[in-house]
């Protein structure tokens, strides 16, 4: 990789010695007299910037905490003529990763520059460990669908930037994988990623979970215990179904999210903890909040950004990929030896409506590879619902492109209105036979307006 340098120093003479004694050595040297272009100039393949703790235009610990915030991969060395002991604690304490007294010596420096560009290796060599370890233990988020490449496109946007975000989403579409791509793509990747999912915790025990309790707490409470909070510190905490988070719980972990700081039960000693929250919910959080159920203000403190997933329905192009995926992860994990999916099988997979979206997709592959007694996966193995295995988008279309393909040859026919009557007329029908023609029951379950459905009646002679 390129060796990228940013000086920020008023001193020309330190500048050049600097470039003389680095750059034959193939570093990229840059250089700022001010704090400001300086801050400026720093980029995301700014390496290691070497920064002057006294700067015409500001204070160079100022600075230290700017680069730490916007650009926390960037390695930031300090050099000062004027070298006091706060200063230097000040200056690690905030993140340095070393601090050079001038007049340095020369080879000092080449050391320590050589050091800090090994941390760097080693960083990014980790990342790529638990990258490839993410990738053997956790189903890849696949899909070329329009839908899923703005999801892809998000979670890009979004991982580079320190913000709290809201995934949206059914049940079964992937939404922890979505909050570990952000994660692993984030400048917390080295951190670690904790998930809890809220509903499957009793309400009086998440409290404890979340910000963790002191020996002799509530009966029970032997020990002392670290939260999940504690747990994610420099790394991420994933809140899984938020919205069944109680009210009181709900106005702790506001404070959590707004100061950043906790107090476990049973201490009267706050911690601070530094964790990125990224929640999920399949429940409309907007209603929620209309309802009483769920706070304003936290929801709009969780929903900085918010990525929507689509349901599988909504995107079945992406199941003969997905389908695929499964099988060869399953034939590998379970043994079964090789496995296909008949044409058939794969026309079913595409019509059924995946109510449990890919969970259910990977969960129906998994159990046809096992109970397929061939190399070939039938209908029959798939065991899925066939009254489920059309949307009601699908049994029209199939319908229509069946009854009109005479009709679409004729010039003038009048197809529109035509059609749509007869379809109205027919929903009409049927919901009217389902209430037992009582008319009240009949608008509500079609939600129009009563009187609109005795207009359609008597327009459609409907008896």
């Amino acid at each position: 990789m390129d060796k990228n340098i940013l000086v920020i120093d008023d001193d020309e003479s330190i500048i050049w010695v600097i470039k003389k004694a680095l750059e034959p050595s193939g570093y990229k040297i840059t250089s700022r007299t001010k704090l400001a272009s300086g801050l400026k100039a720093v980029q995301e393949n700014t390496h290691i910037a070497l920064l002057d703790i006294i700067l015409p235009d500001g204070d160079g610990l100022d600075g230290l905490r700017e680069i730490r915030a916007s650009n926390p991969n960037t390695i930031v060395i300090m050099i000062t003529a004027n070298a006091g002991m706060q200063s230097t604690i000040t200056a690690m304490k905030e993140g340095a990763y070393d601090y050079l007294e001038k007049p340095f010596d020369v080879e000092e420096l080449k050391i320590v520059i050589e050091k800090a560009f090994r941390e760097l290796s080693l960083r990014e060599e980790l990342k790529k460990l638990k990258k490839a370890a993410f990738e053997t233990e956790n189903p890849q988020m696949l899909g070329k669908s329009p839908k899923m490449l703005k999801v892809f496109k998000e979670i890009g946007k979004v991982a580079s930037k320190d913000i709290t975000v809201l995934i949206t989403g059914e049940s079964g579409t992937g939404k922890e994988l979505v909050a570990k791509a952000i994660h692993l793509n984030s400048s917390r990747s080295l951190g670690p990623f904790i998930a809890i999912n809220s509903a499957a915790i009793p309400n009086d025990l998440i409290e404890s979970e979340l910000f963790g309790y002191k020996k002799g707490a509530f009966t029970g409470a032997i020990k002392d215990k670290e939260g999940k909070i504690e747990t994610a510190n420099t790394g991420t905490l994933f809140l899984d179904e938020i919205s069944e988070i109680g009210p009181d719980l709900q106005a702790k972990l506001l404070r959590f999210l707004e100061e950043k700081e906790f107090t476990p039960l049973g201490s009267n000693v706050t911690i601070k903890a530094d964790v990125r929250i990224i929640g999920a919910s399949n429940k409309d959080l907007v209603a929620a909040v209309k309802n009483g159920q769920f706070r304003e203000d936290l929801y709009y403190r969780f929903n900085v950004v918010q990525i929507k997933l689509p349901a599988l329905r909504e995107r079945k192009e992406d199941i003969p990929l997905l389908a695929k995926n499964f099988l060869r992860e399953t034939t590998v994990k379970l043994e079964t030896g090789e496995k296909e999916l008949s044409r058939d099988a794969k026309v079913l997979l595409l019509k059924y409506d995946w109510p449990g979206n890919v969970r259910e997709l990977e969960n129906v592959i998994k159990r046809a590879c096992v109970l397929s007694s061939g190399t070939i996966i039938e209908n029959k193995d798939l065991l899925i619902e066939e009254d489920k295995c059309y949307s009601i988008k699908d049994f029209l279309e199939e319908k229509l492109q069946h009854c009109l393909k005479d009709l679409t040859t004729i010039s003038s026919c009048n197809l529109y209105n035509t059609v749509l009557s007869e379809v109205e007329k027919a929903l009409l029908s049927i919901v009217l036979k389902k209430t037992n023609n009582n008319q009240l029951k009949t608008a509500k379950v079609l939600g129009i307006n009563r009187n609109t459905l005795r207009s359609k009646i008597k327009e459609y002679k409907i008896r």
